[in-house]
C-alpha cells in the first residue's frame, strides 16, 4: 500500500515539474537589469535610442541595465540589431523602416531593416511590454513600476514599411518653447524623442547657427541632434538647403574673410556661393537631407520685400524664381554627384498663387516633391493644388496645426478629424501619390493631439480612422474606463469653436475657425476704436496684415451675412455666445470627469479641460468686450462689460498658470504671439480711463 502512495506521489510531482517546465519554456521573463545586446556595427543614433531604453527599464524595473557586445551564453537578453546582423529564429524584416519585435529562446529581439527601423523597434518594445507612451514626455507621466514583464515565447509583432515615406515636423513660432528648452538637455532634447517615438523621421528647419560659420564649421545644434538621433532634415520655405539669410554677414566675414556683398537678385554669384556652402556643410557633418529648392525673403516674405532691386509684376518675379531654382538644382547635382537627389520646393504663400496663376512653372525633376500648403490662416487645401493637374508627380503637404499671426497657438483647434480631411483630399487629387507630409507644431505641448493623429495617419494612411484614433489615444492615456467618453468629449471641444464663415469646399467640415490668436487681434483692434473713440460696426476690417498682395487675404474672415447678422459687431456677438453654450457643457463635462480619473488626470487638464476653459473665458472676454463697445447711452452698463472683460482675461491668464507644474513650470512666462500680459494691461489701463470720467 505504502509504496502505490509512493509512486501515485511521485507521479503526481513528475507531472507538476512537467508542466512547470513547460510553462516557463512558454514564456519569457524580463526582469531588472536584464542585458542589452547591440552589435558593434550599430549606428550611433541606435546607441541613442538604446540609451532611452536603459533608462525605461531601469524606472520600470528598478535595475540598471548593461549594453554587452557579446550575446551572453545563458540568461534572458535583449538583442538589438539591424537588418541580418542577428540571425534568429525570424527572418530580418525588409522594406524602408519596417521593424519588429519577436521573442527567440530567451531572447528578445528587437530588428529593424534599416537603423531608423530599429529605433522604431526599440520604442515600440518600450511601449508595448514597459508602458511608456510615445507623450510620457509631455503628458507628465512615469510608467508603473513591474517586478517582471512576461511575454509569451511565440510573441511576434511586424511593422510593415509606413504609407507616407516621409513624415515631418516643423516646430515654429517658438516663444514658449525655446526658452524653456534653454532650462535643460532634457527639455532641450524632449521632442526630439517623441518624434521617434511617433515614428516621424524629419525635421523642417535650418541647419546651420553661428558657430557652423567657425572652424571646423559644424552644424547647428537642432541639425546636429537630429542627425545624432537617427533623423533626416530638411528646410522650411525660407530656408534654401536650410541656410537663412539672417547668418549673411557671417558667411563672408568669417568664412569668406571679406566684407558680405550687399543683396541683389542680380548678384547670383554671391548667392550661389552661399547656397554651395550649406551644402557642403550638410555633406560633410552627414547630414541626411531633404533638400530644399525655392527663393524667398530673409523672413517670412516674398524675395521682392527682401532684396532692394526685385520686379514689380508677378510674371517677372516668377520668372526669377524659376531662374532661382535652376541654379539651385544643378548645384545639387554638381556638389551631390547624383542626378536625381531628393528635393522639395514649398508652394507658400505667393508661390501658391504663382502657380495657380500659370505664371511660375515647377521643375521637371523625377526627385523633386511638389510640397504644396494649406490655405493660410484656415487650413484646407489652397487653390493652387485644386486646380494643378497632376501627372504622377512626388506630392507633398504641409498643414499648419498652429499659426502665429491668426491661428491656433494657446489652444488646439483643427483637430484629427479635419487633419484627416485635408490629408485625404490632397492624397485623392493627386492620384495617390502623397509621399511627403510636414505639420507645422508650433510650440509642440499645446498640440500633441493632433501631432499624434497626423503621425498615426502617415504611417497607417490607408487604415487611419479620425474616430478610431480619438477612441485608442484616449484610452491609452487617460484609461479604458473613460476612454470613449472623453473622445466624443475632444471632438465636442474642436466643434466649440465659431465657425464665423460658411464652407466653401463641398463636404469639407469646420472649414473656417475663428482661432485663439483671432481673440486677441480682434480685442486689440476693438480696443484701438475705443480708445480713440471711434465705433465701426464692420470692427475688423483693416487690420495690417490682411493684404491681399502679400497673399494674408482673410485675417479674421468674419462675414456677416454667413452668421446671420448686419455687421461684424453683431455676428461677434451671436457667434461668440454660440461658442460660449457650446464650452460650458465642455467644461462642465470635463470637471465630471476630471474628479473621476485615475489615469493621466494631469495630462487630460493640460490637454482638454484646461484648453476648454481658456477657449470659454476668451469668447467671454470678447463678448463683453463688443458689448461694451457697441453704442450705448449707459455708461456705467459699458464700465460693467469692461470690468467683465478684464475679469475674462484674467481668469483665462490664471487657467494657463494651471498648466504650469513640475517640468512646465513657467511655461507661459515667455508668451509673446498671443500676448495676454500686454492686452490685460491695455484693457485694464482704458478702463481705469473711463472709470475716473
Amino acid at each position: 500500500m505504502m509504496t502505490r502512495m509512493r509512486m501515485y506521489f511521485s507521479l503526481i510531482l513528475l507531472v507538476s515539474t512537467l508542466l512547470s517546465c513547460a510553462n516557463s519554456s512558454e514564456t519569457l521573463e524580463i526582469s531588472g537589469g536584464i542585458q542589452i545586446y547591440v552589435h558593434p556595427d550599430e549606428a550611433p543614433a541606435v546607441l541613442t535610442a538604446v540609451r532611452d531604453l536603459q533608462r525605461d527599464l531601469e524606472a520600470v524595473l528598478g535595475e540598471t541595465s548593461i549594453i554587452v557586445d557579446k550575446i551572453p551564453e545563458s540568461g534572458e537578453v535583449i538583442v538589438v540589431a539591424t537588418g541580418d546582423r542577428y540571425a534568429g529564429s525570424q527572418p530580418a524584416v525588409t522594406g524602408w523602416e519596417a521593424h519588429q519585435l519577436y521573442a527567440d529562446q530567451g531572447r528578445m529581439v528587437l530588428n529593424g531593416a534599416d537603423p531608423r527601423g530599429t529605433i522604431y523597434a526599440i520604442y515600440s518594445f518600450s511601449e508595448m511590454f514597459l508602458g511608456v507612451k510615445p507623450l510620457w514626455f509631455w503628458a507628465s507621466e512615469h510608467p508603473s513600476k513591474k517586478g517582471i514583464v512576461r511575454i509569451p515565447d511565440d510573441f511576434r509583432k511586424i511593422y510593415p514599411t509606413p504609407d507616407v515615406k516621409y513624415r515631418a515636423w516643423f516646430p515654429n513660432d517658438r516663444d514658449l518653447i525655446i526658452p524653456w528648452q534653454k532650462l535643460s538637455e532634457e527639455n532641450y532634447e524632449a521632442f526630439f524623442e517623441t518624434m521617434l517615438r511617433l515614428k516621424l523621421n524629419t525635421l523642417e528647419g535650418g541647419i546651420a547657427d553661428k558657430q557652423s560659420f567657425n572652424p571646423p564649421y559644424p552644424t547647428g545644434k537642432e541639425a546636429t541632434l537630429a542627425r545624432d538621433r537617427g533623423l533626416m532634415v530638411t528646410g522650411h520655405h525660407m530656408l534654401v538647403f536650410g541656410s537663412s539669410y539672417k547668418n549673411w554677414n557671417d558667411y563672408w566675414q568669417n568664412v569668406r574673410q571679406q566684407a558680405a556683398p550687399k543683396f541683389s537678385i542680380n548678384d547670383r554669384q554671391s548667392l550661389r556661393e552661399f547656397w554651395e556652402f550649406h551644402i557642403d556643410l550638410a555633406l560633410k557633418n552627414n547630414l541626411d537631407v531633404i533638400w530644399l529648392v525655392g527663393f524667398r525673403g530673409n523672413r517670412d516674405i516674398p524675395f521682392w520685400e527682401f532684396f532692394p532691386d526685385s520686379p514689380s509684376d508677378d510674371s517677372t518675379r516668377a520668372k526669377v524664381i524659376e531662374e532661382m531654382v535652376q541654379i539651385q538644382i544643378d548645384l545639387l547635382k554638381e556638389k551631390t554627384r547624383k542626378e536625381n537627389p531628393l528635393m522639395r520646393i514649398t508652394l507658400y504663400n505667393e508661390m501658391s498663387r504663382l502657380v495657380s496663376n500659370n505664371l511660375f512653372h515647377i521643375p521637371d525633376e523625377d526627385s523633386l516633391i511638389h510640397n504644396f500648403v494649406a490655405a493660410r490662416r484656415d487650413h484646407f487645401p489652397n487653390e493652387d493644388l485644386l486646380s494643378y493637374s497632376f501627372s504622377d508627380e512626388l506630392v507633398g503637404y504641409y498643414m499648419n496645426l498652429q499659426f502665429t499671426s491668426s491661428g491656433s497657438h494657446l489652444a488646439q483647434a483643427e483637430g484629427p478629424h479635419k487633419i484627416e480631411q485635408n490629408y485625404r483630399m490632397v492624397d485623392s487629387i493627386s492620384g495617390g501619390n502623397l509621399i511627403f507630409s510636414v505639420v507645422n507644431a508650433g510650440n509642440i505641448r499645446e498640440h500633441v493631439l493632433g501631432l499624434s493623429a497626423n503621425a498615426d495617419m502617415m504611417w497607417n494612411f490607408n487604415d487611419f480612422s479620425a474616430n478610431s484614433f480619438l477612441k485608442k489615444f484616449s484610452a491609452m492615456y487617460f484609461g479604458d474606463q473613460f476612454g470613449e467618453e472623453i473622445a466624443d468629449l475632444y471632438q465636442d471641444f474642436f466643434t466649440s469653436y465659431w465657425q464665423q464663415k460658411k464652407g466653401d469646399l463641398p463636404g469639407f467640415e469646420r472649414q473656417y475657425l475663428f482661432h485663439d490668436l483671432r481673440y486677441a487681434r480682434a480685442a486689440e483692434m476693438i480696443l484701438t476704436d475705443m480708445e480713440e473713440g471711434k465705433y465701426r460696426p464692420n470692427v475688423l476690417h483693416g487690420h495690417k496684415l490682411d493684404n491681399p498682395d502679400k497673399g494674408s487675404v482673410g485675417y479674421f474672415r468674419v462675414e456677416p451675412e454667413d452668421n446671420g447678422v448686419e455687421n461684424q459687431v453683431e455676428a461677434i456677438l451671436k457667434g461668440t455666445a454660440v461658442s460660449i453654450a457650446k464650452l460650458e457643457q465642455v467644461t462642465a463635462k470635463a470637471d465630471e470627469i476630471y474628479s473621476k480619473l485615475e489615469t493621466g488626470q494631469q495630462f487630460f487638464n493640460d490637454n482638454l479641460r484646461g484648453q476648454a476653459y481658456l477657449m470659454l473665458h476668451l469668447n467671454r472676454m470678447l463678448n463683453y468686450l463688443t458689448k461694451a463697445y457697441r453704442e450705448t447711452p449707459n455708461a456705467n452698463q459699458r464700465k460693467q462689460f469692461l470690468h467683465q472683460s478684464v475679469t475674462e482675461l484674467e481668469l483665462a491668464g490664471q487657467q494657463l498658470r494651471k498648466a504650469e507644474h513640475v517640468r512646465f513650470t513657467d511655461w507661459y512666462a515667455n508668451d509673446r504671439v498671443f500676448g495676454i500680459k500686454n492686452l490685460e494691461k491695455r484693457l485694464k489701463e482704458y478702463f481705469t480711463k473711463i472709470d475716473q470720467q
